[in-house]
């Protein structure tokens, strides 16, 4: 009697293939995205040297505010630094957009071959908006060491700040961490750091100005940029 029961029914699942384009993508299947993968990784393991030999004086920017000025008054140093932060920029924008911690309703609405490009293209502009208001204010001295650990102080950090995400995500990730809780400890670091860049922002602009002094310089010049890429990054 049992085996009548199954002879007739209906097949629910469709006869053909899903279509690719109506699958579920993920952020690795772009092209776009793997080739900038691959190009940061390659640019990282060059640089390994540098950034193992930076990253001695880059702590000592974490821990004292002077640390900063002495990381400036070197040349050779400063000069790895900069070319270092190139390359971590590069990195930046690859977690900050594998992780939506850069995700404007208008960024999401684009193709997935443009996305990263966008990403880069805010965390740039916020650089840029920086680079403008230093060159308006009375930090623009190209030679001064006090104006340009002002101006570059922010790529210690930037450096800094990358290279704890990018262990954080890699960790969190070989755990099987959904992406959504690794986005938050992402967002808590990243937080945590630029609180620590104000603080020792701060500490620099208090050694020669006045407390209220350093917090209309600290507000123009290093809180407004930040302010304004958040903002667009809750559009």
């Amino acid at each position: 009697m049992l085996p009548d029961l199954f002879k007739g029914g209906t097949l629910e699942m469709p006869v053909e293939p899903v279509p690719l384009d109506l699958a579920v993508r993920t952020w690795g299947d772009c092209m776009v995205n793997r080739i900038a993968v691959v190009f940061s990784l390659i640019l990282l393991v060059l640089s390994l040297v540098d950034l193992l030999r930076l990253y001695p004086h880059l702590l000592r920017c974490v821990i004292i505010w002077k640390g900063n000025l002495e990381l400036e008054h070197s040349v050779s140093l400063a000069r790895t630094r900069n070319n270092l932060a190139l390359v971590t920029m590069l990195i930046l924008c690859i977690v900050a957009d594998r992780w939506d911690m850069v995700n404007p309703s208008f960024k999401a609405a684009l193709p997935d071959e443009w996305q990263l490009a966008v990403t880069g293209g805010l965390i740039l502009g916020y650089l840029v908006l920086r680079r403008l208001l230093y060159l308006v204010s009375r930090f623009r001295s190209l030679t001064a060491d006090y104006d340009c650990t002002l101006r570059h102080s922010v790529y210690n950090y930037q450096i800094v700040l990358t290279s704890l995400l990018m262990v954080s995500a890699l960790v969190l990730s070989a755990f099987r961490v959904p992406d959504y809780a690794v986005k938050v400890v992402l967002l808590i670091e990243t937080a945590a750091v630029a609180l620590l860049y104000f603080v020792r922002s701060g500490q620099i602009f208090s050694s020669r100005f006045s407390l209220f002094a350093t917090f209309l310089y600290l507000c123009a010049l290093e809180i407004l940029p930040l302010g304004i890429l958040v903002f667009v990054c809750t559009l």
